[in-house]
């Protein structure tokens, strides 16, 4: 499917004019199965206030009716149509330089995702976003790293070693749902497609991890962006985590990998790879770790959201020339209720010597 939509995209580009109008493609979290942009308006208002921004924000497909790469595909649809509108969109072509995606949690990772597929095609003449932002955004669905696990982890998501399948009651949809994984998985393990990105962890006797995907492509790079080979060449990133929440270790480590992208290189199944990959260009890449602050704070009123909104507003207007001032090198801070910043701390670095990133846990 993507293939197809990128095949033709660079013929219909030729000749077009283009706005120039920063713009603000937001996508929605919620684990890949719930919510949608209704329920984030309090943030697409604020961004396009504060950022003096216009904003989609998109109902991509959701699971388990539709499963990866279904809201990828949408995601990636959405931002070629910004590039190429229909004749009664209301608006020209966009200039993918004025283009930043944002979104939260699993809509981080889908972002980044989004980042990921353009990079991987640029030989298709698919132009690059300016930017994108991530706030709490999920992108390990290994559920590897230490603070998702955390039983004294102050955030309001529940422990996920079980995953995000098996926090809902048992109904005919979801035993459905089971079945169809099974046969799915098997079909997978019997074909000779080749060498597989698979570590045994996966093989679970309780099935699926998540809705989303099944648990045999949990470590593809567009279901899992901080497992990829290489996370060098995207465009700048900001990346905006809480200290108390659960997944503010993937948000630290893949802030690394993409920035140092020579030094941290991923899972262990993947050794050797980077190496051979031709992305090792430094991602320019701002982390931000806010004192105290839970999962996707920005849905509540706060010093660090206001703070927060600020740093995306000052991102946005770099990487789209606003301001006319390049964006400084990589950084990785620690902000604390106040506003002030500092390097991150000690036990931030911890996960950055982590064994068993991308493993799923026993």
């Amino acid at each position: 499917m993507m293939e197809l939509i990128l095949n033709g995209f660079k013929s219909m580009m030729d000749g077009k004019k283009k706005e120039i109008r920063k713009t603000i493609l937001y996508l929605h979290g919620g684990v890949y199965f719930m919510h949608s942009k209704e329920t984030h308006s309090n943030i697409t208002s604020s961004l396009a206030k504060i950022t003096n921004a216009r904003v989609l924000a998109i109902n991509y497909r959701l699971a388990p009716q539709n499963q990866f790469p279904a809201a990828l595909q949408d995601v990636l649809a959405a931002y070629l149509y910004l590039l190429n509108p229909s004749k009664d969109a209301g608006f020209e072509p966009l200039n993918p330089k004025n283009i930043v995606v944002c979104g939260d949690s699993a809509g981080g990772g889908l972002s980044l995702a989004l980042s990921l597929v353009i990079r991987d095609a640029r030989d298709s003449g698919l132009p690059q976003l300016a930017g994108v932002i991530g706030l709490s955004p999920w992108v390990d669905l290994t559920i590897s790293m230490p603070s998702i696990l955390n039983d004294e982890c102050a955030d309001y998501i529940p422990n996920l070693k079980w995953g995000t399948a098996t926090i809902f009651i048992e109904s005919q949809a979801s035993e459905e749902c089971k079945e169809k994984d099974a046969v799915l998985a098997a079909k997978i393990k019997n074909q000779n497609l080749g060498p597989k990105i698979w570590h045994d962890s996966f093989d679970r006797p309780n099935g699926r991890l998540h809705f989303y995907v099944n648990n045999e492509s949990l470590a593809i790079p567009y279901v899992s962006p901080m497992l990829a080979e290489s996370l060098g060449d995207l465009p700048p990133l900001l990346l905006i985590a809480g200290d108390d929440e659960r997944i503010r270790d993937e948000a630290i480590y893949f802030a690394h990998r993409s920035a140092e992208p020579t030094k941290y290189k991923g899972p262990s199944y993947n050794a050797g790879k980077f190496e051979k990959s031709p992305f090792q260009t430094p991602t320019n890449t701002t982390l931000e770790i806010y004192e105290e602050m839970p999962h996707v704070f920005q849905m509540m009123e706060h010093a660090c959201t206001t703070k927060s909104y600020e740093r995306m507003t000052e991102f946005i207007n770099r990487v789209t020339n606003t301001l006319n001032e390049p964006l400084p090198p990589f950084s990785y801070n620690y902000v604390n209720v106040k506003g002030e910043f500092s390097p991150l701390k000690e036990y931030h670095k911890k996960v950055l010597n982590w064994k068993n990133i991308g493993i799923v846990p026993s």
